[in-house]
């Protein structure tokens, strides 16, 4: 499915608005996270950080999981964005955990994902889900 320009824009500008959502708020860096639905919502999200950091919610964990909680499991596209200081042309992918998240989803729903980043200089880079992960589990 081809996602329009105007939608892309709209998925990078909640993503980026998610940011001033993170908890607790003096958390050093923001980072966020807005889905895009097959049904055509979009569902923001904000980090959730723990003292203990490994209870911490990350921001594309809790978009996916406000999509699934509205009934909305089939991601056509997330952007992700971050308070971190970037130089041009630089951007904040997902790590790790959130790759394998974000392509259990895509198998789950048989649908391809575009990962759209941002940074604070109004970039944006689009890239295909295939392309920013390796050796993924399980394979398809």
């Amino acid at each position: 499915m081809e996602i329009s320009n105007n939608i892309k824009q709209r998925l990078v500008k909640e993503a980026v608005t998610a940011l001033d959502n993170r908890y607790p708020k003096s958390t050093p860096f923001a980072y966020s996270a807005a889905v895009l639905t097959s049904l055509g919502n979009i569902y923001s999200a904000s980090n959730y950080g723990s003292a203990t950091a490994s209870l911490t919610l990350h921001a594309e964990q809790n978009a996916l999981a406000h999509a699934a909680a509205h009934g909305e499991g089939d991601i056509l596209a997330i952007a992700v964005a971050s308070t971190e200081e970037l130089v041009q042309g630089s951007f904040t992918p997902p790590c790790h955990m959130c790759k394998q998240l974000l392509w259990e989803s895509s198998l789950n729903s048989k649908l391809p994902m575009l990962i759209i980043l941002s940074n604070q200089h109004g970039e944006t880079k689009e890239v295909r889900l295939p392309e920013m992960i390796s050796f993924p589990w399980p394979s398809e």
